[in-house]
């Protein structure tokens, strides 16, 4: 790394610091201005709404990281563009690609991060967020306790459960049927007038059991006034969990989850699409240093509010491809890791264009 290396990338750190800072607090402006009156109507105290934004943040700086990137890249290198000071660089035989790489490696840096972030920090942090959001601003109770009714969950291991009624403080269900699937047909059918867990596993009272033997009707039936089942490894709290929302997951959860739809024969192209995006939309930042760096670079006169526009431009197309590959792979019409990967690969394309039609 030498002098200019060192050079274009304070540079470049300065105005990403800054723009991220000026997304989170017009984000948070805005949040509060339509939220306030919520919050003030429910008689949140003002340290949970503080609590609240604490977890809101993560949201917010994962969102707008690209565009920070893509911003930070206008500004840095369009105003040394602007001061003839990158003319000066390459007069001295350093040509655009060299000058481009301290910057290709702070995006590879960020997209890592990012990438980090969502795996730790968000999915954590979201959760938090939306149980305070049910508890102050709807009113709804603790997911982990009270008692539930018509409870349909999918277990590990191609098991649904089924309770008329469940009580998670207790651990114990009425009127449970828990159905085994293998290969997307079911094989094992259990009926309990009442399943309870406790130190040692699961015990049903008033047990029934059907083996389906094929894809026919044929099974064989036996009856047990108790049955266990230490093997199965659910919990109380696994059932009465809310539905997954595969955007505040870890990877490791969403494949888990993949996993368990696939044993019971359900489709998983939401859930597919969703973790090859915890890939894809994190290198964004890196794709954009290579849309934004050349054309900073070829626009001599650009100033802030031309700059601005430029990201505002380019991040709206993104956002749109992104948007709408999503819903292509959630409905399964192209493959998930296509409709994760597309937006990168156009911005990459649209980036090696303008890379290569510009002097180097």
């Amino acid at each position: 790394m030498n002098r200019f290396d060192r050079y274009l990338i304070r540079k470049f750190l300065f105005s990403f610091v800054w723009s991220l800072l000026s997304f989170w607090v017009v984000f948070l402006i805005v949040h509060i201005v339509e939220h306030l009156d919520k919050f003030i109507d429910k008689g949140v105290p003002a340290k949970y709404v503080a609590l609240y934004y604490v977890y809101y943040s993560p949201y917010i700086l994962v969102l707008t990281v690209p565009i920070a990137v893509l911003l930070a890249c206008l500004f840095s290198v369009g105003f040394l563009s602007k001061r003839n000071e990158l003319l000066a660089m390459r007069a001295v035989g350093v040509s655009l690609l060299r000058l481009a790489m301290p910057l290709l490696f702070m995006g590879l840096v960020i997209s890592l991060s990012v990438m980090v972030v969502g795996e730790t920090i968000y999915p954590k942090a979201e959760t938090a967020r939306t149980a305070m959001e049910d508890e102050f601003l709807r009113g709804a109770p603790p997911p982990s306790g009270g008692v539930h009714r018509r409870l349909v969950a999918i277990g590990l291991e191609g098991r649904v459960f089924s309770f008329r009624t469940f009580n998670a403080t207790l651990g114990s269900g009425g009127d449970v049927t828990v159905q085994e699937f293998a290969d997307g047909r079911i094989v094992e059918s259990w009926e309990f007038r009442q399943l309870v867990h406790d130190s040692a596993g699961w015990h049903g009272i008033a047990a029934s059991r059907r083996i389906f033997t094929g894809r026919d009707s044929a099974a064989s039936y036996m009856t047990a006034d108790t049955a266990h089942f230490p093997q199965w490894e659910e919990t109380p709290e696994d059932f009465v969990r809310r539905k997954i929302d595969p955007q505040r997951t870890t990877s490791r959860e969403l494949e888990g989850l993949i996993g368990r739809l696939r044993q019971t024969g359900n489709t998983t192209y939401k859930e597919e699409t969703e973790l090859a995006l915890k890939t894809a939309f994190p290198f964004l930042s890196l794709l954009v240093v290579l849309v934004g760096f050349p054309i900073a670079a070829r626009t001599r006169q650009s100033g802030m509010a031309l700059n601005f526009g430029i990201a505002m431009g380019i991040t709206f197309v993104l956002r749109v491809l992104i948007e709408v590959f999503r819903a292509l792979g959630h409905n399964g019409d192209i493959a998930p890791w296509l409709a994760a990967w597309a937006p990168n690969m156009a911005c990459l394309l649209f980036g090696l264009i303008v890379l290569f039609r510009t002097r180097r």
